[in-house]
């Protein structure tokens, strides 16, 4: 198999654009690393590539699951990805993966483990003792958990609920699993070339300003109320992602549009410090400081050609 490309990093790094000019360069098809592109309907607030952009270079791995659908797991996102590049490897086709959720970058690249299955019967009851009292049920989590507890939302249920069941389950934190992977690293499932995006936090978080204003006026307000009309309940997972779950409470009168925008920045900077975070644990990756996808290309070409192709 050819080596797979990641190029990974925060938000607003041009992270799509330079894996098109790539992807063109070397024949490749990309696979997307996003854990809200994986949403039908969802695509503004995810800046899924738009059919232009599909046409340019073939994507993989957008629009595969409804967002009501809470049976999807970071394990299926595997088992989707691990039957795309086996198709690529069939067709000889370079993959390029393209993204900033680490968790989904490291269920293709690293042999993790996903801590312990779920049990259904305590799920069911520990979801009915967050409906009743969130934030009792997150302080009660974080107090054994200070790591989960400072890096989960009180509205992600999902994770939230998944590090209490882990926890009851094993007896250890949720966050204590992720302490194995500098021995997943040692452990590839797939040989791979890293690439990481960034810039310098003050033009990064003008990057995220500048990326939301542009979403609101692309229509993501009339996307989200559309998500809404369809019936899709905002406690659900999908509807947590940033954007989504800020104009959701615009819309159900909870705060004004102008303080909802407001809070859709700050979380956004927020959570690229947390894939910054992320990714920086992987001393693997090759970083570049790039303000834009022109100066990110010219950068990573001659690396990408040395690396993959040496």
């Amino acid at each position: 198999m050819k080596p797979l490309l990641l190029i990974c990093g925060p938000t607003a790094c041009h992270k799509s654009e330079t894996a098109l000019r790539i992807g063109e360069r070397l024949g490749g098809e990309i696979l997307s690393v996003d854990s809200v592109a994986v949403y039908r309907g969802m695509d503004i607030g995810s800046a899924k590539p738009d059919l232009s952009e599909r046409q340019r270079v073939p994507h993989h791995l957008i629009d595969i699951v409804d967002p009501d659908d809470m049976s999807f797991s970071v394990a299926a996102f595997q088992q989707a990805a691990d039957a795309v590049l086996r198709d690529l490897d069939r067709r000889g086709v370079q993959p390029i993966l393209v993204g900033g959720s680490g968790l989904y970058c490291d269920a293709v690249l690293e042999d993790m483990g996903y801590a312990l299955p779920a049990d259904k019967e305590l799920r069911i009851r520990l979801e009915g003792e967050y409906d009743a009292d969130p934030r009792g049920f997150f302080d009660e989590m974080a107090r054994d958990d200070g790591p989960s507890g400072e890096k989960l939302h009180l509205n992600d249920k999902k994770r939230v609920v998944r590090a209490r069941e882990v926890f009851l389950l094993s007896g250890k934190p949720f966050s204590s699993f992720n302490q194995q992977y500098m021995t997943a690293q040692r452990h590839d499932r797939y040989p791979a070339v890293r690439v990481g995006l960034t810039m310098p936090r003050e033009k990064l978080y003008a990057a995220i300003d500048h990326r939301v204003d542009r979403m609101m006026a692309q229509g993501l307000l009339d996307e989200v109320k559309r998500l809404k009309d369809r019936g899709y309940d905002r406690k659900l997972p999908a509807m947590q992602a940033i954007g989504y779950a800020q104009l959701y409470a615009y819309l159900e009168g909870e705060v004004s549009l102008e303080a909802a925008v407001d809070i859709i920045k700050r979380a956004t900077r927020q959570f690229a410090k947390r894939q910054l975070t992320w990714f920086r644990r992987d001393e693997r990756i090759q970083w570049f400081d790039c303000e834009d996808y022109e100066e990110a290309y010219r950068q990573i070409k001659p690396y990408v050609k040395e690396t993959i192709y040496s």
